[in-house]
C-alpha cells in the first residue's frame, strides 16, 4: 500500500476505491477535488490515489488485492472465476494467485504441474510441496516458495504457459 494511505480509516479508502472503479465520467482534476473535498484527503493522497486511475479502467480486482492496497496487484475475470493470467506475472503476483485460488478450500491442494501443488497451512500461510504422479494424496515435506526459482514469469523447468496453465485451469486436490 501507498505509505501516503496507511493513515486512512477502512470507510475512506473503500470510498477511494469506489471512486476509482466508478467514477468514469469525472476528469482527473474534478476527481481529484472530489478526493479533497468530499474524503478529506489531502493533496499527496488525492494525487497518489488519481495516479491509480489508469489501473482501474476496464479491471476488476478481488477486495483488498486491487492497486490501492497491492503494489503488485492481479486483475480478476469475474466470468471465469479466477485471476486472470494473460500477461507475465511476477513473483509475487503468482503467489498471490495461488493464495486466491485456495481460500475458501480448505485441505485441497492447487496442482502446479506434474510433481508440485501449492496449499495453504492452518494459519493460512502458502506452502510448496512435491507431489507423487501416482499417488496424489501422499504427502511431502513442505517448502516455501523460492523467489530465485522464478525467472521471467515462470518456474524453473517449465515454459511461461506451463506457469500460467496452473493458474488458467485450476486443478485441486487433496
Amino acid at each position: 500500500m501507498n505509505p501516503a494511505f496507511r493513515t486512512l480509516t477502512q470507510r475512506i479508502l473503500e470510498n477511494i476505491e469506489d471512486q476509482l472503479v466508478n467514477n468514469e465520467e469525472a476528469h482527473d482534476g474534478e476527481l481529484w477535488d472530489l478526493m479533497v473535498d468530499e474524503l478529506g484527503l489531502d493533496a499527496d493522497q488525492a494525487d497518489a490515489a488519481v495516479a491509480l486511475r489508469p489501473l482501474y479502467r476496464g479491471r476488476l480486482y478481488l477486495a483488498g488485492q486491487s492497486p490501492l492496497y497491492q503494489s503488485d496487484s492481479t486483475p480478476f475475470d469475474p466470468l471465469a472465476g479466477k485471476p486472470k493470467a494473460d500477461e507475465t506475472l511476477s513473483f509475487d503476483q503468482i503467489l498471490a494467485v495461488y493464495r486466491t485460488l485456495l481460500l475458501g478450500r480448505p485441505g485441497q491442494r492447487l496442482k502446479l504441474g506434474p510433481h508440485w501443488a501449492a496449499g495453504l497451512n492452518a494459519l493460512g500461510d502458502l506452502y510448496c510441496t512435491q507431489l507423487d504422479p501416482h499417488d496424489e494424496s501422499a504427502l511431502f515435506e513442505v517448502f516455501h516458495f523460492d523467489p530465485e526459482a522464478f525467472v521471467n514469469g515462470h518456474w524453473q523447468c517449465e515454459t511461461v504457459e506451463q506457469t500460467r496453465s496452473a493458474v488458467a485451469t485450476p486443478v485441486f486436490i487433496r
